[in-house]
């Protein structure tokens, strides 16, 4: 058996030998017939090469300081270019932003800060340098902003750094600047497409300013009049406010039906309830209350819409970046008429702000856009 197969092995051998004489001799035929020869072609080969290596490499390097030339507007100094590494910017095509009032002031999120420089002066001057140039949003940038009182367009002009966020200063009305200067919580969605169309009016009572002849009528009413019509005021009130408090507590003990499954976090679970007022429709009320556990480990929450009379609107929250939810402030963010929800989000260790676009239709709070996260290591 070895012998057979060593006789065939050379057989294979002799015809591989064989093929290859034929080829060159075909070769050498057609190189005799006017074609190139055997050695010109093997130096127009490698010269080929060479002009697709070089060319590869002369477009690499030219795509390579396009992008360059791209990202830097222009050149910065070495300080400031070693402080890019930590200026985590939104996406250049990120159209909703989230500004809210920090410090007295109206403030954009446009990006996470990756390194303190509040103790170093050096680090501050780099960063008055690289922000401009990195940021997506270059100064003065306009805005259409849908807040608490309306909408507007607002301008926004410097960098700074707030609690690890890369944020930029909102510069808008007076009214917008008073409301900073406030004592209320305040959050506005910022969106930069379509900033210069007029504001969709909203058809609800409680955003609507009294006319002249309504002003004169009221002005008009006797003093007993008068402390009738606030007296019918709060009465009203207070029956609604009777109505979500009794809502309230029968949601949290259908929540406490649910019990985390370790006793550790059974010890430490708590109830958070909050509500707005605002024009959801046919309800001027939203009412969440959340049971939460631990640092929200374990959470069970119910987002309902709450109407002076009539069947409870249930809402679905879709939010998978936090577990719980605070209601901070209620507006109209995208001019259907139906109040959107600004809401403080918590999950483990992590928290921001977020502001929810309420589907009556399809009864869901869905995530609109989200900034000033901050997280615990």
């Amino acid at each position: 058996m070895t012998r057979t197969v060593l006789h065939k092995l050379i057989a294979g051998i002799t015809g591989i030998a064989t093929l290859g004489a034929l080829v060159a001799c075909d070769g050498g035929s057609r190189g005799t017939a006017g074609s190139a020869s055997p050695a010109a072609a093997t130096e127009g080969t490698a010269a080929a090469v060479a002009d697709s290596t070089a060319r590869i490499s002369a477009d690499s390097a030219a795509a390579m300081a396009a992008v360059r030339d791209t990202a830097t507007a222009h050149r910065l100094s070495p300080s400031a270019d070693s402080l890019t590494p930590f200026l985590v910017f939104v996406p250049a095509d990120e159209r909703l932003l989230v500004a809210a009032v920090r410090n007295k002031q109206w403030l954009l999120d446009v990006g996470r800060m990756d390194t303190d420089i509040r103790k170093d002066s050096a680090k501050a001057r780099a960063f008055r340098e690289a922000a401009p140039v990195l940021s997506p949003v270059p100064p003065g940038t306009r805005f259409r902003l849908h807040w608490a009182r309306g909408a507007e367009d607002v301008a926004v002009d410097s960098f700074a750094v707030y609690n690890g966020r890369l944020v930029m200063h909102v510069m808008g009305s007076p009214a917008l600047d008073s409301a900073a200067r406030g004592k209320g919580v305040f959050a506005a969605l910022a969106a930069r497409a379509d900033s210069a169309l007029p504001a969709a009016p909203t058809p609800c009572e409680l955003r609507v300013d009294p006319d002249s002849a309504t002003r004169a009528a009221t002005a008009a009413l006797l003093p007993a009049e008068r402390r009738a019509q606030a007296a019918a005021r709060r009465t009203a009130d207070s029956s609604y406010d009777a109505r979500v408090a009794a809502v309230r507590d029968s949601l949290e003990l259908e929540l406490r039906k649910d019990r985390p499954p370790y006793e550790r976090l059974q010890r430490r679970t708590k109830a958070v309830a909050t509500q707005l007022r605002g024009c959801f429709g046919p309800a001027r009320r939203a009412l969440l209350v959340s049971l939460r556990a631990g640092d929200a480990e374990w959470v069970r929450e119910r987002l309902v819409l709450v109407p002076a009379e009539g069947a409870l609107t249930v809402l679905r929250i879709d939010d998978l970046r936090f577990r719980a939810h605070e209601l901070l402030t209620a507006f109209d963010a995208d001019g259907d008429g139906v109040d959107d929800l600004t809401v403080k989000g918590v999950a483990t260790r992590a928290g921001g702000t977020a502001i929810l676009r309420l589907d009556l239709t399809k009864k869901r709070a869905e995530r609109l856009a989200a900034g000033f996260a901050w997280e615990v290591f």
